[in-house]
């Protein structure tokens, strides 16, 4: 982390300023590698670790500290190196996301956060195709280690290991907050959205893209029992192989299958015929290794939850913002929400005394 960015930060437990003590070792690019982040209120002490602070390191839950370790390992193999390849396809990747709703150019000299940046592709792209004032990245595993090393060199850019419930930032921070396939792997989503919102400015902007109920229901009742009681219990190396092997015979049947029934009779009518039709045409775009790297991401999540359409436009109303929503790939939902802008109160002095119009 830089000492700059210290102004954006705050105790998650009281909210409270911070301030760096005892720091030392900051290398080539500015980032302070050691220290600690005082709470001047409560006196609560955040270490940071090889330039990365850290704000929840120890997990009760047993079954999200699960959950946010099978993450890690996903995303410091697969995300091990930002080489042309993954650039190009965490590129693509993010302007699905963006493309019907955000521009890069939009985020010019905004306060950008991504919740839940795992080993850092997204940022990466983000920073490098935008001209963001600063652009903080939060996720709860030590994949953080993996975003540090693919954005130390990029100046606009901070990772932080923080939990998506009490993020250490100061209110009303963030002008764009984007957070895609995380919010649907917490134990309680809508709460995490919500949490987001909290520290978005007022006018600013919420992206969120999540698992739909709709359109998912034969994974959700033959296939995601065993992602439950099986696959998220197994060691890494045994999903690694054996996603592997499911890629290999699911990206049979899109070649023999999928790929002639869309050349003969059309995306729009063999999506009709065909369970998961776009889903399976988008991945063969991308290819067999990103389709392997969703395979993989689909078995090791302890908590995973599909969301209908009325409950993903709920996290939106109930947090007073005016939205969009999208349908994506016949799958998944992705929406956008505007925080409401500040009221503007003109008054005018009558008797010595201030009254609001």
């Amino acid at each position: 982390m830089k000492e700059r960015i210290i102004q954006y930060l705050a105790c998650p437990d009281c909210s409270s300023d911070l301030e760096l003590i005892s720091h030392s070792q900051v290398e080539p690019h500015g980032h302070i590698l050691s220290g600690d982040l005082i709470c001047r209120e409560c006196n609560n002490s955040f270490p940071i670790i090889n330039g990365v602070p850290f704000f929840k390191k120890e997990l009760i839950d047993t079954e999200v500290d699960k959950n946010r370790n099978n993450f890690a390992d996903e995303w410091n193999y697969f995300t091990a190196n930002m080489d042309i390849k993954n650039e190009a396809l965490a590129k693509g990747e993010l302007d699905s996301y963006f493309n019907p709703f955000v521009n890069y150019s939009d985020l010019e000299n905004k306060i950008v956060l991504d919740g839940g940046c795992g080993g850092g592709r997204l940022i990466y792209i983000v920073s490098k195709h935008s001209k963001a004032k600063e652009i903080f990245g939060i996720d709860l595993s030590n994949a953080v280690f993996t975003a540090f090393k693919h954005t130390k060199d990029k100046d606009n850019v901070t990772i932080i290991q923080a939990d998506i419930y009490k993020p250490p930032f100061k209110k009303n921070t963030f002008d764009f907050i984007y957070s895609v396939g995380v919010l649907h792997h917490l134990p309680n989503p809508k709460g995490g959205f919500s949490s987001l919102v909290r520290f978005l400015k007022p006018d600013g902007d919420i992206l969120s893209w999540v698992y739909g109920k709709e359109g998912n229901f034969l994974y959700i009742k033959f296939a995601d029992p065993i992602r439950q009681f099986i696959t998220s219990r197994l060691p890494f190396k045994i999903n690694l192989y054996l996603s592997w092997l499911i890629t290999l015979v699911v990206w049979l049947i899109i070649f023999i299958l999928y790929v002639p029934a869309n050349f003969i009779l059309k995306e729009k009518t063999a999506s009709k015929i065909l369970p998961f039709n776009k889903y399976f045409m988008f991945f063969r775009e991308r290819g067999f290794a990103d389709f392997w790297r969703t395979i993989f991401d689909k078995m090791v999540p302890t908590i995973s939850y599909y969301i209908s359409e009325g409950e993903f436009k709920d996290w939106f109303t109930t947090n007073n913002l005016n939205y969009k929503t999208f349908f994506r790939n016949g799958h998944s939902w992705l929406g956008i929400g505007k925080k409401e802008p500040m009221p503007i109160h003109h008054s005018k002095k009558q008797n010595n005394k201030v009254i609001s119009l």
